[in-house]
């Protein structure tokens, strides 16, 4: 058994299962006034809700992260199995922003955070960038994180070459927009991060269809375990 493997797995079943409860607390405990729902790109509500669509919110975060790990063992060759420690950060790290973004909810819910706005909202992507740029180098063909393309998962070379590319990206551009948030003119420091990652994503996503197109193992590269 890898020790590793099995506390990251228990980790990311702990952190699922206090979203759950973290749903039930809302829908039972929250408050019954108005509850801010969604943002727009300059940082402030534009949709507010009631306490059981928040919660419903946040179930629905539990069961995305249920989905990925009971489907640790796709594609199993990708993956390299249910034994893989790449893999099983790439599970952990997933759950952790999905548990960050329950978490924002319930500051949401009971007042935690005072009129949020766009610096709130700027350090918050920032620190979610970069929690999921520390990781993305490191993971191998998963089913919840990473450059998930088709033809990355044709390509060996062409998934760790994307993943590591945007893992540096996101997590230098995350430390950035964090450090910038308090300073930066708002709301357009938090609309540039937001550009930001779709600036990132394109750069990813031709880079890592650039090296699929020139793998000559693109077919095979799944079997170079």
């Amino acid at each position: 058994m890898n020790r590793r493997v099995d506390g990251l797995d228990a980790a990311s079943w702990i952190l699922t299962a206090g979203q759950v409860c973290l749903a039930a607390a809302i829908a039972f405990l929250g408050p019954t006034h108005p509850l801010p729902m969604h943002f727009n790109v300059s940082g402030q509500v534009d949709r507010w809700g009631d306490r059981a669509e928040m919660a419903g919110m946040v179930l629905l975060l539990a069961t995305i992260a249920v989905i990925g790990l009971l489907t640790r063992r796709w594609p199993k060759r990708a993956a390299g199995g249910e034994g893989d420690h790449g893999t099983a950060l790439a599970r952990f790290a997933a759950v952790l922003v999905l548990s960050m973004i329950a978490l924002l909810s319930a500051c949401l819910t009971w007042g935690w955070v005072d009129q949020p706005g766009p610096r709130f909202g700027m350090a918050v992507v920032g620190a979610t960038l970069a929690l999921v740029g520390a990781v993305l180098g490191k993971t191998k063909p998963n089913a919840m994180i990473g450059v998930r393309l088709p033809w990355t998962f044709q390509s060996r070379l062409a998934w760790d070459k994307a993943n590591r590319l945007a893992g540096r990206l996101f997590l230098w551009g995350g430390l950035a927009g964090l450090a910038a948030a308090p300073f930066a003119p708002q709301p357009l420091g938090f609309q540039a991060l937001h550009f930001g990652v779709l600036a990132v994503a394109a750069i990813v996503i031709f880079e890592s269809w650039r090296v699929w197109r020139s793998d000559p193992d693109r077919r095979s590269s799944w079997s170079q375990e």
